[in-house]
């Protein structure tokens, strides 16, 4: 995973988009405007029909992502992950713009989309993949680019919940509950529990426990070649499953979770060819203000 490819000059190209946001029809017109003024062909997610009435065609996801060359997810990370959902099992690659806050996966700003299409469809680009994984419980199956998270609802007090890797007990403690992260997910809830940030490329996933009630429950990172199981301790209720951020399924006691990487990485479109310790100090302020002082200090 986290393979660099040079990129290919694109001839037709889906939006997908935050159609929550007041102002959205104005940014996807415009992108629209801009890559048609190209001489490329815009195809639309049928979600924006209600904010882009004046635009089409629109399809249906499935149709959006086999029909398009690139997807464009115009929003936050959140829209990106959603994105990724959509294109899950392809090898569509997905162009992030930033209109969100912290934008870290985002290839892309507004205040750029010109310089930024241009380079695109030159072929002036990378497509960086990355790690996905997938999720089932009894029937249900999900996917996720970000993190599994099996937590206590809005009732539950503190659960209990053991972990296998390859069938092998690991680990059983009682806490918050527990997040099964990729690299890309690293620096998102999993950060936020206390896991390390991993590098894009690695082929790992990160488990990290939330609010243990023991001082030695730590994140373990584990090949991503392993099948990990999460069991739900059978005297609890209301516990969800959630999928970047989206709630999948209320678990019942004894439930047993089994999370495994995807066969296809998500195709990921970096413009500006930044790498991955550049975004950390952009992104995560992990910059210093005068470097040459601070070493003039030390």
């Amino acid at each position: 995973m986290g393979q660099k490819d040079t990129g290919e000059a694109m001839k037709r190209i889906g939006i997908f988009a935050n159609v929550t946001r007041e102002d959205m029809g104005h940014h996807v017109e415009r992108l629209s405007g801009l890559l048609k003024a190209r001489g490329v062909e815009v195809v639309l997610h049928e979600d924006l029909r209600p904010v882009c009435a004046g635009l089409d065609p629109f399809m249906s996801g499935s149709e959006l992502t086999n029909q398009s060359e690139l997807v464009v997810a115009m929003g936050g990370d959140g829209t990106l992950l959603r994105t990724a959902a959509l294109t899950r099992g392809t090898d569509t690659p997905i162009l992030g713009v930033n209109l969100g806050r912290l934008g870290f996966l985002a290839g892309a700003a507004p205040d750029t989309l010109d310089r930024s299409l241009d380079r695109l469809l030159t072929g002036s680009y990378e497509i960086e993949e990355r790690l996905a994984l997938e999720a089932s419980v009894g029937d249900c199956g999900a996917f996720c680019l970000n993190e599994f998270v099996i937590e206590r609802g809005t009732l539950a007090r503190i659960i209990q919940l053991t972990s296998r890797i390859d069938g092998e007990l690991v680990s059983g403690f009682w806490g918050n509950g527990l997040i099964v992260s990729t690299p890309t997910g690293s620096t998102s809830y999993s950060l936020s529990g206390g896991g390390p940030v991993l590098h894009p490329s690695l082929e790992a996933v990160v488990i990290t426990p939330l609010c243990p009630h023991s001082l030695s429950q730590r994140p373990i990172v584990v090949p991503a070649r392993q099948t990990i199981e999460i069991e739900v301790f059978a005297e609890h209720q209301d516990i969800i499953l959630t999928a970047d951020g989206q709630t999948v399924t209320t678990l019942e006691p004894n439930d047993r979770v089994t999370i495994r990487a995807t066969s296809h990485p998500v195709r990921l479109v970096n413009l500006e060819g930044l790498s991955f310790y550049e975004l950390l100090r952009t992104k995560l302020d992990w910059s210093l203000a005068d470097p040459a002082a601070a070493d003039a200090d030390a």
